[in-house]
């Protein structure tokens, strides 16, 4: 029996209101909500979570596909933030501060500032070392961390 076969046969086996349930559980609603929705009581639902098989696995599968869908839209989207988070950090037309802002969301979502003293850190060695570390931008994430 393939899976769409499956999945069909278990819907079949579920009411009209424990199918609202579901989708109204799947998008996001509370209980409560999808509760009002079905025209149930919501210790009905929980009943159903708890004691009916097939309406139980029919909601996971709906939350899985649920997820699975907005995970697929946020990826989507990942390019357009990559594109902007990089025109904020190039622009020459943006401050300073937003530019230092934007790096820093790259690199803490890298993974590569474990603790921002340890960042100042080193700021305030290569100061001390070099004056090439003297920029406007490098003062600024100072401060940032400060």
């Amino acid at each position: 029996m393939s899976e769409e076969t499956q999945q069909n046969s278990t819907e079949s086996t579920l009411s009209p209101k424990q199918i609202r349930v579901i989708e109204a559980l799947a998008s996001g609603a509370s209980v409560a909500d999808a509760a009002r929705r079905a025209g149930v009581d919501r210790s009905t639902i929980y009943l159903w979570m708890k004691d009916d098989d097939d309406f139980a696995e029919e909601l996971s599968l709906a939350r899985r596909e649920c997820a699975d869908n907005m995970r697929a839209r946020l990826r989507e989207l990942a390019e357009d933030a990559v594109k902007t988070v990089r025109e904020l950090m190039t622009g020459t037309d943006v401050s300073a501060a937003v530019r230092l802002r934007a790096a820093l969301s790259v690199l803490q979502s890298m993974g590569a500032m474990d603790e921002s003293q340890g960042t100042l850190a080193m700021i305030e060695r290569g100061r001390a070392s070099s004056e090439s570390w003297d920029s406007p931008l490098l003062n600024a994430l100072a401060r940032q961390l400060s």
